[in-house]
């Protein structure tokens, strides 16, 4: 959708073969966007149409890998800009890109195949064009599964992004301005396949009980 929209301002004739939105389940995922990206949806007049709940901006960093040692920091203020990124909430942005393509020029959407002189495949990993077309990868399992969720926290965020590196997992605690302004967290949470699913089978509150041994009350309590 947003490289429709770009074309589109080039002048570009655009049919849009897109999926609609899935409505169906909350969509808990969370974008984490650098300042070009940001650019280009201002450009596109998308940005300042997203929800100020919607977009909430990193201005720290704090990475802790194995060892008491392993950790990094690093700020917007070290950085010298006005912040390191923005965690964007995934359904917002995709529901202001789908209204900005109703009222764009030169994008008709479509279902049917239509001739053009450059085809775009952004289908994600299971792209029946693709598959059509004949086009084929290399795919090696690293057998990791990711777990996403909100949280909320008892104490507030600060702008401040957290990763833990211990190997196996890697768990990041990013800042977001939902459920809760100032205490919204979105959870991605790597791990062996088989520790997920074991993971994903607990309660809600024995699931908090392994997130809170995983971060070690660094970031608050954590509830979902």
């Amino acid at each position: 959708r947003t490289l429709a929209l770009a074309l589109s301002r080039q002048g570009l004739a655009v049919a849009l073969q897109a999926p609609p939105l899935n409505t169906a389940r909350e969509d808990v995922r969370a974008y984490a966007l650098n300042a070009g990206s940001v650019a280009l949806l201002d450009s596109l007049k998308v940005w300042n149409e997203l929800p100020a709940d919607a977009r909430t901006a990193v201005f720290d960093m704090r990475v802790e890998g194995d060892g008491a040692a392993a950790v990094l920091r690093f700020s917007a203020w070290q950085q010298q800009v006005r912040e390191l990124a923005w965690i964007v909430d995934a359904a917002a942005l995709e529901a202001e890109l789908a209204a900005a393509l109703r009222y764009a020029p030169h994008v008709t959407a479509t279902t049917d195949a239509v001739p053009a002189r450059l085809l775009v495949l952004a289908e994600g990993r299971a792209s029946a064009t693709r598959e059509q077309l004949g086009v084929a990868f290399d795919i090696h399992d690293y057998g990791q599964t990711a777990i996403a969720a909100r949280l909320q926290s008892d104490t507030a965020h600060g702008g401040l992004a957290r990763q833990w590196f211990h190997a196996p997992d890697v768990l990041a605690l990013l800042p977001t301005d939902r459920p809760q302004t100032g205490h919204g967290l979105a959870l991605v949470w790597s791990l062996p396949a088989e520790r997920a699913q074991s993971l994903l089978a607990l309660t809600g509150a024995e699931f908090e009980d392994e997130l809170m041994k995983a971060t070690q009350g660094a970031a608050g309590t954590l509830t979902l």
